[in-house]
């Protein structure tokens, strides 16, 4: 899959998500942006003069919609309020709540994935619907565990993981906050200001890291318009994926609803290392405007799975030698199955995942439409 592959399926993602930004970033495409974010004029003249060492600084692109909105829903942007109930009028879509997945059952006549087992949350009734494909979109971890459980005959060790490649190559985003303060006082944001990563030439692509700078104070700061010299700094790393960390299940619990994933996931140190690099990247970058930021701290440890950015357990690959997808997201091993979350990613890039996800998602769906003709 290339990135023109997925261009038609982000301009989709982002016009659903009603994403606000600034001018485009380097090292990455322009969004499709529905409203602008202008900086304060001291973080635009900042932004300008560090352009010229190659940093790039401005607008952080999110699913913010207007400065000025009301809604029903307690986020800028809510999955459910924005995508799910604008469906429920049709009558090709039926929502099922409180539904607990616990596996997918195999036909092996039909070699194919035939229906869904469930149990409801609330009556704890174990229901069974049928279908002729099966979307998974739960989430690493879910998505892995409900493949591991969905044990039969042909696949003793779950569907699609004929290889034994489900569950591996876990990876996640790396995540520090730390406060930051600049030699003098500067806007406080309304609107969150984004390091981009390093340019891809002189860096190693799979190593880098993204800040996100934002407010540690009061908003009421942003609407008085006042100065401030404390910032909050967010930070995405990288780790490169290894095939011995992942989700697995106890090797007693087979198929049982109960059987809870173990998740084994540890940073290395070129990962830790790249973290702390972040650090004397922002001093360098107001350094590169002739100014300074002190970064003191205190920094907690890295710690798995506090960014929620978990992805990589079944993987894509134009090998099923080296991956559980196709190209189509559709699992090798039962093609009428495709999975369309983070899962799927063979690597995690410093930015937020998402974006990614929804765009892959619309994809593969459009295809598995089309095989179902």
């Amino acid at each position: 899959m290339s990135y023109s592959d997925l261009a038609p399926y982000y301009e989709l993602a982002e016009a659903a998500l009603v994403v606000t930004a600034g001018q485009p970033f380097a090292n990455f495409p322009q969004n499709t942006t529905r409203f602008r974010s202008r900086p304060p004029a001291d973080w635009r003249d900042l932004a300008a003069h560090v352009e010229s060492f190659g940093h790039h600084l401005g607008s952080l692109p999110m699913a913010k919609g207007t400065p000025w909105m009301i809604a029903a829903r307690g986020t800028e942007f809510s999955s459910y309020h924005s995508i799910v109930a604008p469906l429920l009028t049709s009558d090709l879509f039926t929502l099922v709540r409180g539904a607990q997945v616990t596996r997918l059952n195999w036909n092996s006549a039909k070699q194919r994935v035939e229906s869904v087992e469930y149990t409801d949350r609330v009556s704890r009734r174990l229901t069974t619907m049928r279908g002729r494909a099966v979307v998974l979109a739960a989430g690493a971890v879910d998505t892995t565990t409900i493949l591991l459980r969905s044990v039969s005959s042909e696949f003793p060790q779950g569907i699609g993981n004929s290889r034994g490649l489900i569950g591996r190559y876990l990876h996640d985003h790396p995540k520090e906050w730390w406060p930051a303060t600049p030699s003098h006082r500067m806007s406080a944001l309304a609107h969150p200001m984004y390091l981009s990563r390093q340019p891809y030439d002189p860096a190693n692509p799979l190593v880098a890291s993204s800040l996100t700078i934002g407010l540690t104070s009061h908003r009421i700061n942003t609407y008085l318009r006042r100065k401030t010299r404390s910032f909050g700094v967010q930070v995405f790393g990288t780790m490169i994926p290894r095939p011995d960390v992942g989700v697995s299940l106890p090797k007693a619990a087979g198929a049982a609803e109960e059987s809870r994933p173990l998740i084994n996931l540890r940073y290395d140190q070129a990962a830790i290392d790249n973290m702390v690099h972040a650090r004397q990247r922002l001093r360098d970058v107001f350094a590169s405007a002739g100014t300074s930021v002190a970064v003191d701290g205190p920094f907690h440890s890295l710690m798995p799975g506090s960014s929620f950015h978990f992805g990589g357990t079944v993987r894509m690959h134009r090998s099923p030698e080296f991956g559980a997808l196709d190209g189509w997201n559709q699992l090798y091993d039962a093609p009428n199955v495709i999975v369309c979350d983070s899962s799927c990613f063979t690597t995690g890039p410093e930015k937020n995942p998402t974006l990614t996800a929804m765009a892959i998602a619309a994809r593969a769906g459009d295809h598995l439409a089309d095989d179902l003709l």
